[in-house]
């Protein structure tokens, strides 16, 4: 019972991967990789915009992982970690290409942009009309631009919300900031999004 109690309450999932490779055992970074991969990923894509770029922050991110994971002290999760090297790797891209709007169109073929996507319900019963498909395109192109145009700090804090779904805890954690930090750039995104998307779907905005 002893040994129990003294576990932590919410132990890291890949501890034991760690500590595989520490013992030096072939493959350990390789499972931690495949573990993590393809949300890493998914994250360098919303936060740059095109595949490419995506591919080659993910890449770096563990790079840059395998060579500090030595130093890794354990103190947040390892998913956390690396997903925090991910973000500075993507910052790190934005400020190369010298603005905050991506030099790339942003995919739409992909669901990069997760629930943020606007979606268009078509009749219940009924396949959607060209006007409905077109106007959909129209929407998410909307959409891409508007998330283009937000300051990276706005993009980030709103990706990991709401397609992430990383509560307001897990984001100042993970971005280093206090979570009224999250709450107040988390609300000036969500306002800055509504006012650009106004015009495209037809309304007043205050």
């Amino acid at each position: 019972m002893a040994d129990q109690d003294n576990r932590p309450p919410n132990p890291d999932p890949d501890a034991e991967a760690l500590a595989a490779f520490r013992a030096g055992t072939p493959g350990a970074f390789e499972s931690l990789m495949d573990r993590h991969q393809g949300r890493i990923f998914r994250l360098a894509w919303r936060i740059l915009g095109d595949r490419e770029s995506a591919l080659d922050a993910a890449q770096e991110s563990f790079v840059k992982a395998w060579k500090a994971l030595g130093g890794f002290q354990q103190k947040a999760r390892f998913s956390t970690w690396l997903t925090r090297i991910a973000i500075n790797q993507c910052r790190n891209e934005l400020r190369r290409r010298g603005t905050v709007k991506h030099t790339r169109p942003l995919s739409l073929d992909e669901p990069a942009l997760g629930t943020l996507t606007p979606r268009i319900d078509s009749v219940a019963g009924h396949e959607a009309g060209a006007w409905e498909v077109a106007r959909g395109t129209e929407l998410r192109s909307a959409f891409a631009e508007v998330m283009r145009a937000l300051e990276p700090e706005a993009r980030e804090v709103l990706i990991l919300t709401e397609v992430e779904a990383l509560s307001y805890e897990g984001i100042a954690e993970l971005l280093d900031v206090p979570v009224g930090t999250v709450r107040s750039r988390l609300h000036r995104a969500r306002a800055d999004v509504r006012r650009r998307m106004a015009s495209v779907l037809g309304v007043e905005h205050d």
